[in-house]
């Protein structure tokens, strides 16, 4: 008995053109993938720091009166109308994810960047800094104060992502 073979009229798999197609389509897919996604990892970052702001800055506002009241926890005492930091000083304040202050970062901290301190997780600095406006007006020198929350802190400071916030004080 002879088993007769069935031929199949078309061809089966893919041919080249085909999986060049799907290759190409792929490289072009996936890169724009990843970016979108690297993306929202920026943007979730951002949204957290700014919510935090809302409780960072008026701890750093509450610093700078206390240094004014010479009763500072974490800065040297100034007077009314002095400018801060002193020139060879940075005040930078360090934060958890919460936003809660875990102490005053050195110099050489802020610049390098830092992801702990004293045991505790940094995820946020905050650098206060103010300067003398051009024109005064009004019998009390007004500072103008800046306040930078910076984020992600281990990163060096030219890298970090910055929000400002201003304010002026006597």
């Amino acid at each position: 008995m002879k088993i007769s073979r069935i031929r199949k009229s078309g061809q089966s798999g893919s041919s080249l053109i085909e999986v060049v197609i799907a290759v190409g389509v792929m490289a072009v897919a996936v890169p724009l993938v990843f970016g979108a996604l690297a993306e929202s990892g920026k943007s979730g970052m951002s949204a957290e720091a700014e919510t935090r702001s809302a409780w960072m800055v008026p701890i750093c506002m509450d610093e700078i009166r206390a240094s004014r009241d010479g009763r500072s926890e974490y800065f040297t005492s100034t007077t009314i109308g002095q400018v801060f930091p002193p020139a060879s000083e940075v005040w930078a304040l360090a934060f958890s994810a919460e936003g809660k202050p875990l102490g005053k970062v050195s110099k050489a901290l802020y610049d390098k960047g830092t992801k702990d301190l004293n045991g505790a997780k940094v995820l946020y600095l905050a650098a206060i800094s103010s300067t003398l406006p051009q024109t005064q007006t009004g019998p009390t020198p007004m500072l103008a104060a800046k306040i930078t929350v910076e984020y992600p802190s281990g990163a060096p400071a030219a890298k970090r992502q910055k929000l400002d916030f201003f304010t002026r004080i006597p």
